[in-house]
């Protein structure tokens, strides 16, 4: 007598199915993971040669490169109003001239006035590999805003040494963007492909501000370095006169260096030793400009990609950056004018 054919699985035959499906997902998944992240780096690099070439169009009608923040002395040499940003200058050059249309550049980035465009997010501003939202809530350290756009890519704006402040002058610093000043292409004798101009940050960047005296105060006619001792930075980044955010880099209209600067004065990526702060991971400032400076900072160029971060050069060709890069190389490409030697195949 036949026996009826067998229309089912059997439990362990269901289960070696449910294996070598689990399997090859485990294969593929770090292999889709990578792909993804490699289509988000090309993204990365083209917003960067976007804004490379913003730039030079800029150059290119007005002369100068656009200053990343304009400050008006005030009273006891306190800036008066907060400037806009290097980046606010491109936004016509981005395809974005309806937003810059609707600047009131006679107001801060913060008035009422200007609230809409400056929590307005901008794609060229924003990297892909970015976890955070490309808007924030800035409300606790800007009253007169809610929302604010972010950005992920911020100028060259010194190595340790910002902004002097109207009590010391208008001295610029080593980079290609310093406050209150406007660089040509004439300027930067170390050569073009020598000399960075953007590079990426994290949004929402903790950060160390408000440190005023307890930061040694180095000038560029004072030493030809960019560092300030370890012993001090130990004291600035524990000290409880210091304030602590978490808002580095969360607005694109701001000029501030914490906001849309970085400097060369820590590697990209830079972390500090565990038992230091709040977090290994924080930008230091003295005081922000608009507060009046002096400014000295240690805002580090940062990036959610593995190994380290991508950056603009003033030739407009964009290179990727290892964390382990020699500091003085790093530092040597942060100047404009600064006569070092850079072999481009050290990076």
């Amino acid at each position: 007598m036949n026996r009826q054919g067998r229309t089912g699985f059997t439990l362990i035959e269901l289960l070696v199915v449910l294996f070598i499906i689990a399997a090859l997902i485990a294969l593929l998944l770090p292999a889709v993971m990578a792909a993804r992240e490699a289509a988000r780096r090309i993204q990365c690099v083209s917003n960067l040669k976007q804004l490379g070439l913003a730039l030079q169009q800029y150059e290119s009608s007005n002369g100068v490169f656009p200053p990343p923040l304009l400050l008006v002395v005030g009273n006891n040499n306190v800036p008066k109003g907060v400037g806009w940003s290097a980046q606010a200058r491109l936004l016509p050059l981005i395809e974005q001239t309806a937003l810059f249309n609707a600047i009131n550049f006679g107001f801060g980035f913060d008035a009422p006035t200007n609230q809409t465009v400056s929590s307005t997010p901008v794609a060229a501003f924003a990297c892909p590999s970015e976890v955070n939202s490309t808007t924030f809530d800035v409300s606790l350290i800007y009253p007169g805003l809610t929302m604010a756009g972010t950005t992920n890519y911020a100028v060259s704006e010194g190595d340790w040494y910002i902004w002097g402040g109207f009590g010391f002058g208008t001295m610029p610093n080593r980079s290609a963007f310093s406050p209150n000043v406007s660089h040509k292409m004439a300027d930067f004798t170390d050569g073009a492909s020598n000399t960075l101009f953007i590079g990426e940050v994290r949004t929402r960047q903790n950060q160390i501000t408000e440190c005023g005296s307890l930061l040694n105060k180095r000038y560029p006619s004072e030493v030809p370095g960019t560092d300030v001792p370890f012993d001090s930075r130990g004291g600035v980044v524990k000290a409880t006169a210091c304030s602590f955010w978490g808002n580095g880099h969360s607005l694109w209209a701001d000029g501030s260096v914490d906001q849309t600067g970085f400097t060369t004065a820590r590697p990209p990526n830079y972390a500090e030793p565990a038992d230091f702060s709040r977090s290994q991971h924080s930008d230091t400032l003295s005081v922000r400009e608009y507060l009046g400076g002096p400014t000295f900072a240690s805002v580090t160029a940062r990036s959610h990609h593995s190994g380290g971060v991508n950056a603009l050069l003033a030739d407009g060709s964009v290179q990727f950056f290892s964390n382990s890069i020699n500091i003085a190389l790093w530092r040597a490409l942060g100047t404009r004018a600064g006569g070092e030697v850079v072999d481009s195949s050290a990076y």
